[in-house]
C-alpha cells in the first residue's frame, strides 16, 4: 500500500470510528487530533475523549483494517469515496465549519461541481406547495441549476420529482449510510435519483438513519448549495434548522410566502420577516445565481391550468370575490380553491384584498 493509500485508509478509519460517536468526534476536533494521531493515543486518552471499550479495541487492534473492509464494500455497491482534495468534492462544502473529510457518492459525481439550489420544506407539503414548485422549478431546472434535497416525504420528494420530470439534475442527501437509503417508502423515487442524478452522504456505509443524524444531514444540504429555498415549514421544523445552518454558512435564504393561517406557512413567513428573499417565480431564484430566465422571461409562469382559467373567467373588473363565491360557482373544495388562488397570486394575476380575491387588470 502506498503512503497516499495508507493515509486515505486512515482517514476512512477515522470517519468510521467517530461517525457513531459524535461526542468523541467533537472532542477530537476541539483538540485538533488528526486521523493519523488517533491510533497513537493510549487507551486512557481514548477513554477521556469519550470512546467506548469496543471502539477503543477497534482503534488499537484494527485501524485501518476497518477501512479496507469499507473500501471493498463501497466498490461492490458502485459507491465512490471522494476526499476533500478530489476535483469533484463540492467547492462550497469545503468552506463550511469542519467540513466532512470525505463523501460517499452513488451516481453521477460530476453534478457535485455544478451550481446547486437546496429545496426544503414540510413532510406534510400541501397542494399549494406542489403548485408553487410546479411553477417555479421548471425554469430553474432549464437554467441548469441542480436541485438538492433530502429525499424525505412531502416537499423534498416534490422537488426531486419535478427535477426528474423536467430532465433536470438532482442530488439526494441521505440521513445515514448509502447502504441504508431513507425513507423506505420512497425507494421508487430514490432509485430514479440514483439513476439520473446522485445520492451522497458523509456517513459510513452501515450507519442506519436515526433522528439525531438529520441535522447533520441538513448541514450537508445547506453546505453544498449556494442558496436554500424553503417552501412550506412550521416554526419548529428541520427546514428552519437547515435555513439557520445556511445562514451560518453564508448561504442565500429564499422562501415562498404562504397562507397566514396555515401552520406549515408560519416558518416561511417568519423567514421572510427576518430578511429571507420572497420567491414568487423562478426569476427570483435565478437572480440570486446571476442567471437569466430561459428565453429572457419566467417561462414557468406563463400558462394557466384549466382550473385556474375557470377561476379567472368568473373574475371581472375590480370586484373582490370571497372563497365561498368560487366554491359555489365551480363546486371545488375550499382547500383546492385556496390553493388555486394562491397559485394565481404567485403568477401575479390575482391579489388578496379585503378578505377576498381580485384579478389584476
Amino acid at each position: 500500500m502506498s503512503c497516499s493509500e495508507e493515509s486515505k485508509h486512515q482517514r476512512i478509519a477515522f470517519q468510521l470510528i467517530t461517525a457513531r460517536n459524535q461526542k468523541a468526534r467533537r472532542q477530537l476536533f476541539k483538540k485538533n487530533v488528526t486521523h493519523d494521531q488517533l491510533p497513537r493515543l493510549d487507551r486512557r486518552e481514548l477513554e477521556i475523549f469519550g470512546f467506548l471499550p469496543d471502539e477503543i479495541d477497534t482503534v488499537k487492534n484494527n485501524y485501518p483494517g476497518i477501512a479496507e473492509e469499507e473500501v471493498k464494500k463501497a466498490r461492490e455497491n458502485n459507491i465512490e469515496i471522494i476526499f476533500r482534495e478530489n476535483e469533484y468534492y463540492p467547492p462550497l462544502l469545503a468552506e463550511i465549519h469542519e467540513p466532512p473529510d470525505l463523501l460517499y457518492v452513488l451516481g453521477d459525481k460530476t453534478l457535485l461541481r455544478n451550481d446547486k439550489l437546496a429545496v426544503v420544506g414540510s413532510r406534510k407539503g400541501s397542494a399549494y406547495g406542489w403548485n408553487c414548485l410546479n411553477r417555479i422549478l421548471p425554469g430553474v431546472c432549464e437554467a441548469g441549476l441542480v436541485i438538492v434535497s433530502g429525499m424525505a416525504y412531502g416537499i423534498d420528494s416534490m422537488a426531486h420529482e419535478i427535477a426528474l420530470r423536467e430532465k433536470g439534475n438532482t442530488i439526494g442527501v441521505n440521513a445515514g449510510g448509502l447502504l441504508h437509503l431513507y425513507p423506505a417508502g420512497n425507494m421508487a423515487l430514490i432509485g430514479k435519483i440514483r439513476e439520473h442524478g446522485c445520492i451522497i452522504s458523509e456517513f459510513a456505509l452501515d450507519i442506519v438513519p436515526r433522528p439525531f443524524y438529520f441535522p447533520i444531514r441538513n448541514r450537508i444540504i445547506a453546505g453544498i448549495s449556494k442558496a436554500i429555498l424553503v417552501v412550506e415549514a412550521a416554526l419548529k421544523s428541520g427546514s428552519l434548522i437547515t435555513a439557520r445552518l445556511g445562514l451560518e454558512q453564508n448561504r442565500d435564504i429564499l422562501a415562498i410566502p404562504g397562507n397566514i393561517d396555515s401552520p406549515i406557512s408560519k416558518g416561511t413567513n417568519y423567514l421572510i420577516r427576518q430578511g429571507a428573499r420572497p420567491v414568487t417565480g423562478s426569476q427570483d431564484i435565478l437572480e440570486e445565481f446571476g442567471l437569466d430566465s430561459p428565453g429572457g422571461k419566467d417561462a414557468s409562469l406563463q400558462d394557466f391550468s384549466q382550473k385556474e382559467q375557470k377561476i379567472l373567467d368568473i373574475m371581472s373588473g375590480n370586484e373582490v370575490n370571497s372563497v365561498d363565491y368560487f366554491v359555489d360557482k365551480l363546486d371545488y373544495s375550499v382547500s383546492e380553491t385556496i390553493s388555486i388562488l394562491m397559485g394565481l397570486i404567485l403568477k401575479n394575476v390575482v391579489i388578496e384584498e379585503a378578505g377576498g380575491y381580485k384579478r389584476i387588470e
